[in-house]
């Protein structure tokens, strides 16, 4: 994670558009499930959240009905079990993995540039490299947001990072989660970002 992007609540003093809102808190929530197991809470609210109008209706409905019955240890295991895994994870989720076939790799590096050059900088505290999609999708979230002493990124910065550093990636990640025999949880999660990062994909397009 970065110093600006931890998976926490974030209220920006800026005024931000009703769909630019929507945006970053899917990106929150991606970047809270992603970055460890949901507790109790955090399943309960996608439980009984009013699911979303349009392309993403039908995948948040799936994860709120999971959610309604998946307890926090079982989540807790499954993530474990994926994520972390005995020697080595199941499902890695870093990108240079995916677009390198090994972690700490160039497109990790570049990601580091492309992070400076727009005031990010690495938290002390963070062991995880900085191209973990938690902390990608938290990166996101802070660029739509902006905060006190940031404005929001421009929609074309958005743009770039999002086609560089996200999306060439992204959906194999989500299809080795939900390829996994032991994803049930995840899986609807997989199912949800997937949808969700091609309604960006899209947006971008026309924007």
């Amino acid at each position: 994670m970065t110093d600006q992007s931890a998976p926490i609540k974030f209220e920006s003093p800026r005024v931000i558009t009703p769909e630019d809102q929507a945006r970053a808190n899917f990106y929150a929530l991606l970047a809270n499930l992603f970055y460890r197991a949901p507790d109790d809470r955090l399943l309960q609210a996608i439980a009984v959240a009013e699911p979303p109008d349009g392309a993403l209706h039908d995948a948040w409905v799936a994860l709120s009905d999971a959610a309604s019955v998946t307890p926090a240890d079982a989540a807790y295991e499954e993530y474990e079990e994926l994520f972390i895994g005995v020697g080595k994870a199941p499902v890695s989720l870093y990108g240079s993995v995916y677009l390198a076939g090994f972690m700490m790799e160039k497109p990790l590096a570049e990601l580091r540039d492309s992070l400076a050059d727009l005031g990010f900088s690495r938290s002390g505290n963070v062991r995880e490299p900085e191209d973990h999609v938690a902390a990608l999708c938290d990166v996101m979230r802070a660029m739509i947001m902006g905060d006190v002493n940031h404005p929001p990124a421009p929609i074309a910065a958005q743009h770039k990072f999002f086609d560089t550093h996200i999306y060439p990636w992204i959906g194999n990640c989500m299809g080795a989660i939900s390829a996994y025999h032991g994803s049930n949880f995840y899986k609807r999660v997989a199912a949800l970002a997937s949808v969700f990062f091609g309604v960006e994909k899209d947006a971008f397009a026309m924007s």
